[in-house]
């Protein structure tokens, strides 16, 4: 019986420490979870990528879906620091090779804003898309190649043939792209469009024109045999962009930011003709 008592007590004892501090205990974890919580904020944006087989009464049809995330630095005009942008791209093409593409871009400042609508969205019809090192996202339908701006996803210019690109020192980054010209310009007499650009933006969109439709149908049936090449000439002391022609060679001398179409020389019936903003000039 001695010894009896002094395990009572002590059991006795433990139950009243314990009552006693659990409570103090449990209300300083919860006060550290809230401390530790204070100031914190996430935001988490998913997507998935798939591919689907379907047997439709005995023909077999594929879907393809991919998405990626990338986070890219955007440099902006007339600001001293690129822009960082987070752009999800999603691909979505069936066994035809024809799809969809879209890209959304948001912010990298908060994790509130990736909670808020992108700052823009680009929608295209696309076999296939690709990010640039150039500023741009890359679509391709049908054999052209159509660019757009990660600035603001705005349509910069197409490109059925290989862009020429070329560097002005000190690493300023340009691109010729040339396109046949649509049935817009082509009722004009338009032959080609050529466009001369750097990374995110235009800087100059000139239409080749014919003055006889004949020619201009001949010319662009043609065009799918040549390409537009660069090199430094000393003769206007500078760089040129030049389209190779079965009439002779269209020459345009090329400045860090802009085309000098006051110097261009031409195979005769032939003129350039600046596009606007909004459409293209009247010849």
């Amino acid at each position: 019986m001695r010894s009896t008592w002094p395990f009572f007590a002590g059991v006795i004892i433990a139950v009243l420490v314990t009552a006693f501090t659990l409570p103090i205990l449990v209300a300083t974890g919860i006060a550290m979870m809230v401390i530790g919580s204070v100031g914190h904020d996430d935001s988490l944006l998913t997507d998935s990528s798939s591919f689907r087989i379907r047997d439709e009464h005995g023909r077999y049809t594929t879907r393809l879906t991919n998405t990626n995330y990338t986070i890219a630095a955007i440099p902006m005009v007339g600001e001293p620091r690129p822009r960082r942008v987070l752009l999800r791209l999603k691909t979505a093409v069936g066994d035809d090779g024809d799809g969809l593409a879209r890209l959304d871009a948001w912010p990298m400042g908060s994790p509130a804003e990736l909670r808020q609508a992108p700052l823009y969205t680009v929608r295209a019809r696309a076999a296939s898309a690709s990010l640039g090192d150039d500023s741009m996202l890359w679509t391709e339908h049908k054999g052209r190649r159509t660019a757009y701006s990660l600035v603001d996803g705005g349509w910069l210019f197409d490109a059925d043939l290989p862009v020429t690109t070329f560097v002005f020192e000190p690493e300023a980054r340009r691109m010729a792209a040339l396109s046949v010209a649509d049935e817009e310009y082509a009722g004009r007499g338009g032959v080609a469009v050529i466009s001369y650009a750097a990374p995110g933006r235009v800087l100059r969109r000139v239409v080749v024109v014919a003055d006889e439709p004949q020619r201009a149908n001949t010319l662009r049936a043609t065009l799918s045999a040549t390409r537009l090449l660069s090199f430094a000439d000393e003769a206007v002391g500078g760089r040129v962009i030049e389209l190779p022609l079965a009439a002779g060679p269209l020459r345009i001398p090329a400045g860090i930011n802009d085309l000098d179409l006051a110097r261009a020389t031409l195979p005769v019936g032939l003129r350039l003709v600046a596009l606007r903003p909004w459409g293209m000039a009247r010849p």
